[in-house]
């Protein structure tokens, strides 16, 4: 006879599922810097300030407004203006290595735009934007989060004994406003650390909650390398290799420091590992560049982007790791072609380092290098 289950018997009801970080951690905003600073003849270093420890850094703000109105002169300003207020700007670590710069305010324009770090990355798009000397107003983001939709990528910030720091350097206002007899402007300088709130172990009802991000410790970088372009044709390397790259954007520069695109090699050939992985001309890279940018703004002369952080949608940000290209110590990558005219490349590398929670689930790509993980048994995130 089949066997009567004990109706008498208790019966364990599932777990409950883990409320997601996401949900469990709550936006916060704090002010930490407030300064003013008039450009003069020689760069200020302003710093470093230590970040406020509250949960899990997500971004830096910065909010530069005009206090007293500077003038021309006579003079220009600078192509770059008003972003190149920024000689030079840094977020590091709390063992003082950077995580983000040392980079110029130009190029940290063009992390903010191909970074994809919010819907309108584009500081020029905003409405309270002003690029002039007389009324400079201004946001730029040092980004720490890769995704805000899971909060992947941001980054433990609860000891205050040991805290992030950032750096600023003014620039001088010659390289502000060439020639004339120009007025400095009087600049209002402050910053905001945007944060996830810590979550509780449980919520009001009892459900456990995610205390961590998705794969905490996985950290983006922004770096760069400046390499010299001869007329003809040129190899130029890609270093800082070890890391998963999500995007590569460049500045072309000619010997008198504008930028001009002649510098950049048309067609181009980005080479990975001995293997000719893109090849296309400068109109191809512009066009597929436009494409993924949420931005109204004119294109930047002289910028050329090479971004593998279009998974969702084929829109910039928000990403996973499924188009990061992955690398190890010893991968040889290099941008080859023909430029027309002579000067730089300013090469600005955005990788991340990859915490391994789970190694099944790490990056894998076939690579003659020796990109093989281990595979072992599935542990669960500390």
């Amino acid at each position: 006879m089949p066997t009567v289950p004990n109706a008498g018997a208790a019966t364990q009801a599932p777990p409950a599922p883990l409320v997601p970080f996401s949900s469990a951690a709550h936006e916060h905003t704090e002010p930490f810097v407030d300064v003013t600073v008039t450009p003069a003849t020689a760069a200020q270093n302003l710093g470093p300030f230590d970040v406020p420890a509250y949960g899990f850094a997500r971004n830096i703000i910065l909010e530069i407004t005009t206090t007293t109105p500077g003038a021309l002169g006579g003079g220009a300003l600078n192509a770059d203006y008003p972003f190149n207020i920024f000689q030079a700007l840094s977020l590091n670590d709390v063992n003082g290595a950077p995580i983000f710069g040392p980079l110029d305010g130009f190029a940290a324009l063009q992390s903010n735009i191909w970074g994809g770090y919010a819907f309108r990355g584009d500081p020029r798009t905003g409405p309270g934007f002003s690029g002039v000397i007389t009324d400079t107003r201004l946001f730029l983001r040092v980004p720490v989060e890769i995704a805000h939709h899971d909060g992947f990528g941001s980054l433990a910030n609860q000891n205050a004994a040991a805290s992030y720091k950032l750096n600023l350097t003014v620039n001088t206002l010659a390289n502000l406003v060439t020639g004339g007899a120009p007025t400095a402007p009087v600049l209002r300088i402050r910053a905001y650390l945007e944060a996830w709130s810590l979550p509780d172990a449980v919520d009001m009802v009892g459900r456990p909650q995610a205390q961590f991000p998705p794969v905490h410790g996985t950290t983006q970088f922004w770096s760069q390398n400046i390499r010299p372009i001869s007329v003809g044709q040129n190899t130029t390397p890609i270093v800082r290799q070890g890391n998963l790259i999500r995007n590569l954007v460049f500045i072309a520069r000619n010997a008198s420091g504008v930028r001009v695109d002649t510098v950049f090699p048309d067609p181009a050939q980005f080479i990975w590992d001995a293997r000719v992985l893109l090849t296309d001309t400068q109109a191809y890279r512009i066009q597929v560049a436009h494409e993924r940018a949420a931005t109204n703004s004119a294109r930047d002369t002289g910028v050329f982007i090479y971004g593998f952080n279009h998974s969702e949608k084929n829109q910039l940000g928000d990403d996973t790791p499924m188009l990061w290209l992955p690398t190890v110590q010893a991968t040889r990558m290099e941008l080859q072609g023909n430029s027309a005219v002579a000067g730089t490349l300013q090469i600005m590398m955005n990788d991340v380092a990859p915490a391994e929670v789970v190694p099944t689930e790490r990056y894998v790509e076939q690579s003659e290098t020796g990109f093989h993980p281990q595979v072992g048994t599935p542990t669960a995130q500390a």
